[in-house]
């Protein structure tokens, strides 16, 4: 009995082989496209919270750029409206036989089309939407420490959960959208700094916003927050630097909402 289990193992071994590796091969491939949509589903639920609210900075500079290196056009084309015009011409003449007449029509449409420049917010939607269409913001939530990578970026750090154990400090050479509870002081040169507390750390890490003076919105009234007085909102903008030492990481933004 030993012996024809024996070469029945030996037989049926190889396929075995096979089989467990192609069910694992399988199970890789299923976790690597769950994990994709779930990304993709809680990326889907953040659609539009960049450009809710209101608009507190807007580097308009930063915002032309952008547009340029996604191919946005400047301006759109509208068509105001279409028009028809039926003009007539009629020919009446009395034979000795009695009247005869001839009538011919004539139709004429005119379409009229005009170039409407994009304004700066208009922009900013369109860039959204792009970024997210070609996959290539991150989303940052620093409240609960959850980041949604791009598929290169999750990829590239070989990401297979939800992103919670990415840490914003690996977000280089992609765009991202943060969102979480800021703080706002004046320079003595104008500008706006904005931060905001992420992680657990010791100290705690922060991200740091230079918002320049030329770019903050009128309706953004900085001297009405105290120093420790926190409001939620949302950057666009890109990771400039990580001081390690200090925990501070440093954003270039292009628009903030509030």
């Amino acid at each position: 009995m030993g012996v024809i289990d024996s070469q029945w193992w030996s037989l049926r071994w190889p396929w075995m082989a096979v089989w467990l590796l192609t069910a694992t091969c399988f199970a890789v491939v299923f976790q690597h496209v769950l994990a994709r949509w779930a990304a993709g589903r809680r990326r889907r639920d953040r659609d539009g919270d960049m450009v809710s609210g209101m608009c507190v900075y807007l580097h308009e500079t930063r915002v032309e750029d952008v547009a340029d290196y996604l191919g946005i056009p400047k301006s759109d084309l509208n068509v105001s409206h279409e028009t028809s015009v039926s003009s007539g011409l009629g020919l009446r003449s009395r034979l000795a036989f009695g009247e005869g007449s001839a009538q011919r029509d004539r139709n004429t449409h005119t379409r009229t089309e005009y170039w409407e420049p994009s304004t700066p917010m208009k922009t900013i939607r369109l860039i959204m939407d792009k970024l997210r269409e070609k996959d290539r913001v991150v989303d940052a939530d620093l409240a609960t420490g959850q980041l949604v990578p791009t598929a290169a970026l999750a990829d590239k750090l070989q990401v297979t959960g939800d992103g919670g154990s990415v840490p914003l400090t690996s977000v280089r050479g992609h765009y991202v959208s943060v969102s979480g509870l800021f703080t706002v002081r004046r320079t003595d040169s104008g500008d706006v700094v904005l931060r905001a507390r992420y992680g657990s750390g010791d100290p705690p890490a922060h991200v740091k916003i230079t918002c320049e003076k030329s770019w903050v919105r009128e309706e953004f009234r900085v001297d009405d927050y105290s120093a420790d007085e926190e409001f939620p909102a949302t950057c666009l903008g890109r990771v400039r630097t990580w001081n390690s030492t200090t925990g501070e990481l440093t954003l270039d933004p292009v628009s903030i909402f509030r």
